[in-house]
């Protein structure tokens, strides 16, 4: 009878864990699914502005914040009414939201380097140039595509310049219609796996100077919003 009754506590308690786990994934699907349905509806909002309020882009978050680009010619103060306006309060309220106004130029020009950065990042692969690497572009005070290669590269920063000159030039095609003149830098820095031991840290500093800020690209598409290109 005690073995009988243990095995019935067992069994319940058994189930009563299982109960407990399904709901919880119940409720984190559901959650899930009420957050989705809940952009869905801010997205339409957002998408109905694109042309009255000159938007270049949007997107959302995992910390529930909601970034605007902008025309800058536009008036923010009116985008902002209209969302509250159109969108329910209980949606708002669940993020917040950041506005950055832009030129149309300066929009277009952000695009424009992406695509030639992306040309640029193919041709490095398709290559095996394993050892160059790719700053995010930059667009003031200019349109600027930096190169970076170890000073112990075979290929001299000229060449490889030229060469990646002539790869845009012949898939100008591929880039957008756009009147826009940019440079192609490469630089040189020391190569990590040739630094002897008993060599200064000073040195390696100074060669390194102005890096801080290297990124690799990883994927042209970064992010697209209703067909414009977004460096995130």
């Amino acid at each position: 009878m005690r073995n009988f009754i243990s095995v019935f506590i067992i069994i319940v308690i058994v189930i009563l864990v299982i109960n407990v786990n399904i709901d919880k994934n119940d409720n984190f699907f559901n959650k899930n699914v009420d957050v989705e349905k809940k952009w869905d509806r801010i997205a339409s909002v957002l998408e109905n502005a694109w042309d009255d309020f000159g938007l270049f882009s949007f997107q959302a978050t995992p910390d529930s914040t909601i970034f605007i680009e902008m025309d800058e010619t536009k008036s923010e103060l009116q985008l902002i009414k209209y969302l509250e306006e159109n969108i329910n309060e209980t949606d708002l309220n669940q993020y917040n939201i950041k506005i950055t106004k832009k030129s149309l130029h300066e929009v277009e020009t952000e695009s424009f380097m992406m695509e030639v950065s992306g040309i640029v990042f193919d041709y490095l692969q398709e290559n095996n140039y394993h050892d160059v690497d790719i700053y995010v572009p930059s667009i003031k005070p200019s349109p600027i595509l930096k190169i970076s290669i170890p000073k112990s590269s075979t290929r001299s920063s000229e060449n490889i310049k030229k060469e990646l000159e002539d790869v845009l030039a012949s898939k100008s095609d591929k880039l957008p219609d756009k009147d826009i003149s940019y440079e192609i830098q490469v630089v040189e820095h020391i190569d990590e796996s040739t630094i002897e031991s008993d060599a200064l840290i000073s040195d390696v500093v100074e060669d390194l100077e102005g890096t801080e800020n290297h990124l690799i690209i990883s994927d042209k598409d970064i992010f697209k919003g209703n067909g414009i290109y977004k460096m995130s």
